[in-house]
């Protein structure tokens, strides 16, 4: 096979606008600081030969360095080897790095955190690439001025995967928006999902094909800097990060294997302690458990564990849950523990792990369960505000959404099977922490396919509608 060569174009920089140099892709200015940003370009085959625009007066002498593209990609393969390649300084001549400060990277391989944190440096004291969120900042106008309308919190499409009122808050929201974060870039639905004809019911733009491949890179250093699981104790599930601000928080464990398939814990996730921009804890309420039907699951000590920017996965200091020990049915009580736990090892920017000492699907119903104590209020007043969620998503059109809760015998002659399945998600005797009123309210940042198009007055109807039951069922 023949040897690829990529080019990188190193510059020292004060401004921030793009140019362009003939036979080079764009490549931009990052840093009013004028810290060493290089990107990866264009292979030298598929150069354009476009006109030199305007240079920045501040940017000096350029270098340009080739190496082979490695033939196999490994983690932080190619990306890795553009951020930490070595450009000695008898190359860069008198453009030396200045000090990282401000928002920069650190000098040890990590993860960015928002505005700020590690972020992949150059090692050996060379330059430091650009961080993820840096990456980030260069596409977040495009992503704004494109999806933000519809997809910021109280937005009119069901997904507020980008919101926030700073760059850094839409950072913290689309890295956390499962899905976005992908082991492979191009099937992140960041990319797949707005060129699909049920992308805004047809009417909604594609992704904007002019920055797709600055998205690509972007995805890719996240992809590289998100921590694996460690499993100190048993099976876990991969890292991830949660959505903040006292924000509902479903993690599902079908990666754990097959027998898992639609399982999932819940919690409300909030950053306290500290200050706002550094934080100290996290503060996990509400946790809930959440099996199917005929699946009862036991858990033995289960483990959270912090995996903070550029250091080592650091599990709960206190174990918080290292004496439980629970089965849980559809039907039954779903807090587990205490129902709370606080992190004082959070650090901003950090992924968040679960792991188990034991964790297992028991054959058949376990028992133990209450059933519905008010099929009849149900039957009246709840099954004709499900029809939709039923012929949507959880009536089986959306296989994980019946997975979740299954509605396929909603309009039975007496609903119980679908009444145990609602039942399983709502708190009894507490609508506000009940998760159908939780993930379908239209002004919450929650993950969940439908929210009543946006409409708050038709998510009011809703909940005026369900909450007698949901108190009947105390």
């Amino acid at each position: 096979m023949g040897r690829t060569f990529y080019d990188v174009h190193v510059a020292r920089c004060s401004g921030e606008h793009p140019f362009r140099e003939p036979g080079f892709s764009e490549w931009f200015c990052i840093d009013p600081l004028g810290r060493w940003r290089y990107l990866l370009m264009e292979p030298n085959s598929a150069a354009r030969n476009e006109p030199s625009s305007e240079k920045s007066s501040s940017c000096s002498d350029a270098a340009r360095v080739s190496f082979e593209k490695p033939a196999v990609a490994r983690r932080g393969s190619l990306l890795g080897a553009l951020l930490a390649i070595g450009v000695s300084g008898a190359l860069l001549g008198a453009c030396g790095p200045e000090s990282n400060g401000g928002t920069g990277a650190t000098g040890s391989a990590g993860m960015a955190g928002a505005g700020g944190g590690g972020g992949g440096g150059a090692g050996g004291g060379g330059p430091a690439g650009p961080t993820p969120y840096e990456l980030f900042l260069k596409i977040e106008p495009e992503l704004k001025g494109n999806c933000y309308i519809c997809h910021k919190e109280n937005g009119s499409a069901d997904a507020p995967f980008i919101a926030g009122s700073t760059p850094e808050e839409r950072y913290n929201s689309i890295t956390s928006w499962p899905g976005i974060i992908t082991a492979t870039p191009a099937e992140s639905i960041l990319l797949t999902h707005p060129d699909q004809p049920t992308h805004g019911g047809g009417e909604a733009p594609p992704f904007p094909a002019e920055i797709k491949p600055d998205a690509i890179i972007w995805l890719t250093a996240e992809s590289q800097n998100a921590p694996d699981a460690v499993e100190e104790i048993g099976p876990a599930v991969k890292p991830f990060k949660p959505i903040g601000g006292g924000a509902f928080n479903t993690l599902y464990l079908s990666e754990l294997g097959p027998d898992f398939e639609y399982a999932s814990i819940s919690f409300n996730a909030k950053a306290i302690g500290g200050t706002s921009d550094e934080p100290t804890m996290l503060w996990l309420t509400n946790i809930t458990v959440h099996t199917v039907a005929d699946k009862p699951l036991h858990i033995v000590h289960p483990l959270f564990t912090v995996y903070p920017p550029g250091a080592p996965a650091d599990p709960d200091p206190v174990d918080s849950f290292s004496n439980i020990d629970q089965t849980f049915t559809i039907d039954g009580n779903p807090k587990l523990g205490t129902g709370e736990v606080v992190l004082t090892n959070w650090k901003k920017g950090s992924y968040l792990g679960l792991a188990f000492e034991l964790i297992e699907v028991y054959g058949g119903n376990a028992g133990g369960g209450t059933g519905c104590k008010d099929i009849a209020t149900f039957q009246t007043v709840v099954v004709p505000k499900m029809q939709t969620c039923m012929m949507k998503c959880h009536g089986g059109t959306d296989p994980q959404a019946k997975g979740t809760m299954n509605l396929s015998e909603l309009n039975a002659a007496t609903p119980t099977a679908a009444c145990i399945e609602v039942r399983a998600r709502i708190k009894p005797g507490v609508p506000a922490d009940s998760q159908i009123l939780l993930v379908t309210d239209p002004t919450q940042i929650v993950v969940h396919k439908y929210k009543f198009d946006g409409d708050y007055n038709q998510y009011n109807a809703f909940k005026d509608a369900v909450t007698p039951w949901i108190l009947a069922e105390q």
